[in-house]
């Protein structure tokens, strides 16, 4: 039973923070957070949330949610170091040089991780692993391109990365530095989205379906939001996805987030990210409360009920 969790966001958890640097990225993770706290905080059976945070970073004022203030003193090593063996963990981690496989690996060894496996963690980190997993289980993705041809345009972005750092389009003529740690792909033009699920082991149940906000700027581009419920017409078609990547990676738990891209009369993967995603923030505006209680739910009896929450309206978020 879960009745004490800890949360630890990576990004909002470190010693010292670059604000200057990763702006919107710290800004999307200190909202995702905030979210999650907040409303595991609001169940009944959930006793105590420890929220572990930058000393910089404001606090929550709830009675339920224990803010434990990180800094150059008080490392996040020493304050994990002060909790019981086997204290139910929630890590919320981007895939970035493996520094999510390794911080999972690491806290494995002491606490009940709500999280998915190490070795599905290890897949998804990584965008070329993922490639050929999905590949090789005939699972509809993105092809990863190793021979270019003339007129065609690819995007170019991190093997290892979160969201849409570093992606940038471009055609073979067009020379594009510091590609050896990149993967390349075809640039469709297709309606673009993502859905969120949950999983335990081979059971799921599809959260929401929404439609990506982007944003061009010369050669790259940028995810700047979410329209909530925006991809909802194409349910069926997603939930056959989801039943798939399930099916194929029963380590999987928890809420998934997955990117797509609508290539003629398919959807295609573009990556999984085993872990909350953004799409959270914005999930009860969209789809009610319920949706919310059901999570909450999950996490504390590790089952899932079963019944679909479509959206009461489409929302639009921004990162």
């Amino acid at each position: 039973m879960l009745n004490e969790v800890i949360l630890l966001e990576y990004f909002t958890a470190q010693s010292t923070i670059n604000f200057k640097e990763k702006k919107s990225i710290f800004k999307e993770a200190i909202k995702l957070s905030n979210e999650l706290a907040l409303n595991f905080s609001r169940n009944k059976r959930i006793r105590k949330v420890h929220l572990l945070r930058n000393k910089s970073l404001p606090t929550l004022k709830n009675k339920k949610i224990v803010t434990h203030n990180v800094s150059e003193k008080k490392t996040l090593d020493k304050l994990l170091g002060k909790f019981k063996y086997k204290t139910n963990l929630l890590l919320v981690s981007p895939e970035n040089e493996f520094e999510s496989l390794s911080l999972h690996k690491k806290l494995s060894k002491k606490f009940t991780l709500l999280n998915s496996g190490t070795q599905d963690v290890e897949i998804f980190s990584s965008k070329l692993k993922t490639y050929e997993a999905l590949r090789k289980k005939k699972i509809k993705t993105l092809k990863i391109e190793k021979e270019l041809k003339e007129n065609i345009k690819y995007i170019s972005k991190p093997e290892f990365g979160t969201g849409s750092t570093n992606i940038i389009i471009f055609k073979k003529k067009n020379k594009i530095k510091h590609l050896k740690k990149n993967v390349i792909q075809k640039y469709y033009q297709g309606k673009k989205g993502s859905f969120a699920m949950l999983c335990n082991r081979k059971s799921f149940e599809i959260i929401c379906c929404n439609e990506q906000l982007l944003k061009f700027k010369e050669n790259k581009i940028f995810q700047v939001g979410l329209i909530m419920g925006g991809l909802e017409s194409y349910r069926n078609e997603i939930h056959e996805l989801g039943k798939k990547i399930c099916n194929y990676f029963p380590n999987l738990f928890g809420y998934i987030g997955v990117d797509i891209v609508k290539v003629k009369d398919d959807w295609r993967i573009i990556e999984i990210n085993p872990r909350f995603t953004s799409s959270y923030i914005g999930l009860e505006k969209a789809y009610g409360k319920k949706v919310i209680d059901k999570i909450n739910e999950f996490y504390i009896n590790k089952k899932l009920n079963k019944k679909n929450y479509k959206a009461k309206k489409k929302v639009k978020i921004y990162f």
